[in-house]
């Protein structure tokens, strides 16, 4: 099995869409960064796992998903994706490093490859070579290189 472990903020969103999208309703990603978390999930057969701040309103039963869990789920389905799980929650002082290696190391299925998309570059150390760092502040988030990173890493290609 393949993972991508993703981030939201950052990744599907970023200071430019902050500016353009609409406060009043629900959009707090940008729907134009789904198509590159696609295409990652089609050349791979990659599962998204959620390590973002995001995942308290998430939960694999979707009745107990939250409305920003339904959010989640009902903006990745419109463009075929969906959520498989996410990392566990260590404490307000854990690193987001230490959920993505207590997840891989309770994974019930094997784990063949996994990728880290995340605008946070700092903290991933032995798993730096596993890390696609997005830019939300000069950027928008995730971009088409990103994508090509996140494929080989996926794949084993690089």
């Amino acid at each position: 099995m393949k993972i991508i472990f993703l981030d939201i903020d950052g990744v599907l969103n970023s200071k430019a869409y902050d500016r353009k999208r609409n406060w009043n309703e629900q959009t707090d990603i940008d729907e134009t960064r789904l198509p590159y978390v696609k295409e990652i999930v089609d050349a791979t057969n990659a599962k998204i796992v959620l390590s973002s701040t995001w995942r308290r309103h998430w939960n694999a039963d979707s009745k107990l998903c939250d409305a920003d869990g339904r959010y989640i789920n009902e903006t990745f389905a419109k463009f075929g994706l969906s959520v498989y799980g996410k990392t566990p929650e260590l404490g307000i002082h854990a690193l987001r490093r230490d959920e993505i290696v207590k997840w891989l190391q309770e994974a019930e299925e094997g784990v063949e490859s996994f990728v880290i998309i995340d605008d946070y570059r700092y903290g991933w150390g032995e798993l730096s070579q596993y890390f696609v760092k997005t830019d939300p502040v000069f950027r928008l988030g995730i971009e088409k290189e990103g994508v090509q990173q996140a494929i080989d890493i996926l794949n084993k290609t690089k």
